[in-house]
């Protein structure tokens, strides 16, 4: 791993790709959003950080190597997408210190996973502790599009919602990774706009806001989202480094 690699989440002994980079412009010209995504292992978030990046569906990764996803100039800004193994020890705290934006995954296919959310409400409230401004925090729902097969659904789209107030995050979502790049997109552009009217953001906006999460993966807010970007090319280095 370069120089410029972050640190890994957990243990010295886990596998490190080297940082994923896309885009085509000088990273340092836009605001850099940090995010980290938690959840078990199969529960599609490597496949959201990729569907994010990209706009393609890849539905096989690796479980025990953590990654670092790195997009420039994407919804108008950079960002770093932390994608750590499986569920992540405590030494994970410096990580979910550095995120402004953590995300909860779960598949709606899976009990375990999403009782794991639960569980990981503890190190996200550690993390939202003597921070000037917290964290934004979102439950996602993965794998939507399997619970129109009877018997493949294991958690209501209601469940979701009471679990999101449960554990005080910003936002719910309920999508389908492998269907819809539009719902995926949904999500980061949410973030942008969660941590825009955080108290104490460069950007806060006093006025109220209603947020509503509808279960296909769309957010109703007093505010329209920005429309999509168009499309554009995308270049990799194996080194992490931007092209």
């Amino acid at each position: 791993m370069d120089s410029n690699s972050s640190p890994p989440l957990g243990s010295t002994k886990k596998r490190i790709s080297p940082p994923i980079s896309w885009g085509l412009t000088n990273k340092d010209s836009f605001k850099t959003i940090k995010v980290i995504l938690l959840g078990q292992p199969g529960v599609g978030k490597s496949a959201l950080a990729v569907r994010f990046a990209t706009r393609r569906f890849i539905g096989e990764y690796d479980c025990t190597t953590e990654r670092i996803y790195r997009v420039d100039n994407h919804l108008g800004s950079s960002w770093e997408i932390a994608d750590p193994p499986g569920y992540p020890p405590t030494s994970a705290e410096p990580k979910l210190r550095w995120a402004d934006a953590i995300v909860l995954v779960y598949s709606v296919t899976d009990r375990v996973s999403f009782d794991e959310t639960s569980r990981l409400r503890f190190l996200v409230s550690h993390a939202r502790r003597g921070r000037k401004v917290p964290p934004v925090v979102l439950l996602v729902g993965n794998k939507a599009d399997l619970s129109c097969s009877p018997g493949e659904r294991m958690v209501s789209a209601l469940e979701g919602q009471k679990r999101a107030e449960e554990i005080e995050a910003h936002a719910f979502h309920e999508i389908s990774v492998r269907e819809s790049v539009d719902q995926v997109m949904v999500i980061f552009m949410n973030i942008l706009r969660l941590l825009a009217e955080l108290p104490g953001s460069p950007g806060y906006s006093a006025g109220p806001f209603r947020l509503r999460a509808c279960t296909d993966g769309t957010i109703n807010t007093l505010r329209r989202p920005s429309p999509l970007p168009p499309s554009r090319r995308f270049s990799i280095s194996a080194r992490g480094n931007l092209l």
